[in-house]
């Protein structure tokens, strides 16, 4: 156990557990935006997802999701007058009760940004549309947090010229925002999950058979891995008996898991951004995304890169990075 959660292991949900009390499950968001693909994309918009380098959804971030992971860092000073910034990026200015501090409510984005033809007049209505849709995806999908009714404007100044937007670090942004979401959730006091939670679930699927979801077959070759699952599983669901899988993993052998399970044959097969960051997968630096900056640390899982796994050096990650926050601090970068 590394010297922070020995430090912390008062607030530990793993006090809990090993002196066999309940905890609650946790809660994750629940998501509408999950596409298995582009089908369901307003066609009108789909060449400005592409410049920003969204048409797809570290290692499993960029085989799975498709995201670029070696870019500019996902952060920008976005001053304090939310409205104005939605008002310049969307054309329409929201009211001070379609806001939850810095965060929009999704009903406004419902009332106003939920037809593309209604925005269809013109080129500009057009971006400002896809603007929208992006800022669903981005808040409410990569890096939610535990609410399903809004979503931060935080991301909007990144969405200003497309071009510049495909050239941020989004997979490492996702990564280390869900890195810290998990990190936090082994508080007793946490109830919910944000974050990119379909990433763990997809990355648990093709790991442990055991879960039983069977193996996909990878068909749509122009887009990511993961769309197999979304494809394919959108209505399988799981066992809710927690004690169950409790004991399923506590019986796991190393030969019931697929350390490696992403061949160079496959690699290769997928789109040219799921490959882009090959030669980052195995780097250990820090993920960055807005205030949160958590560390990437792929020597301490080897096997899953097909080669032998030394004894790693303890969990870095100081504790002094989880007290910084976005209080007071709208102005800054």
């Amino acid at each position: 156990m590394a010297s922070s959660s020995r430090q912390n292991r008062n607030i530990h949900v793993s006090e809990h557990i090993w002196d066999g009390r309940d905890h609650s499950i946790l809660k994750v968001r629940k998501s509408q935006f999950i596409p298995a693909g582009l089908d369901d994309v307003p066609e009108e918009i789909l060449p400005h997802l592409e410049l920003a380098g969204f048409t797809g959804i570290a290692h499993d971030v960029s085989v799975l999701l498709g995201l670029r992971i070696d870019g500019r860092h996902v952060m920008a000073p976005i001053g304090v007058n939310y409205a104005d910034i939605v008002e310049e990026s969307l054309g329409i200015r929201p009211s001070r009760a379609d806001f939850v501090g810095s965060f929009l409510k999704t009903s406004w984005l419902d009332q106003h940004f939920t037809h593309v033809a209604m925005h269809a007049q013109n080129p500009l209505q057009i971006t400002r549309f896809a603007r929208a849709y992006m800022l669903r995806l981005i808040g409410g999908f990569m890096l939610s947090d535990h609410s399903s009714s809004r979503v931060s404007v935080r991301y909007l100044p990144l969405l200003q010229d497309f071009a510049v937007t495909c050239e941020y670090s989004w997979g490492s942004a996702v990564l280390g925002y869900f890195y810290r979401e998990l990190c936090m959730a082994t508080n007793m006091d946490r109830h919910g999950l944000g974050g990119l939670a379909a990433l763990l679930v997809m990355w648990a699927w093709d790991r442990f058979p055991f879960l039983g979801l069977g193996n996909p077959l990878h068909t749509r070759l122009h887009l990511p891995y993961a769309t197999r699952w979304l494809a394919n599983q959108s209505n399988r669901k799981g066992r809710k008996d927690i004690s169950y899988y409790r004991y399923k993993f506590d019986m796991l052998s190393g030969e019931e898991i697929i350390w490696q399970l992403y061949s160079i044959d496959l690699i290769n097969s997928l789109p040219a951004i799921c490959r882009e960051g090959m030669d980052l997968w195995r780097v250990v630096v820090p993920l960055i995304c807005f205030q949160v900056c958590e560390w990437h640390q792929p020597d301490r899982v080897m096997r899953q890169f097909g080669m032998v796994q030394h004894i790693p050096r303890a969990p870095y990650q100081p504790d002094a990075l989880h007290e910084l926050t976005l209080r007071r601090k709208a102005t800054k970068n």
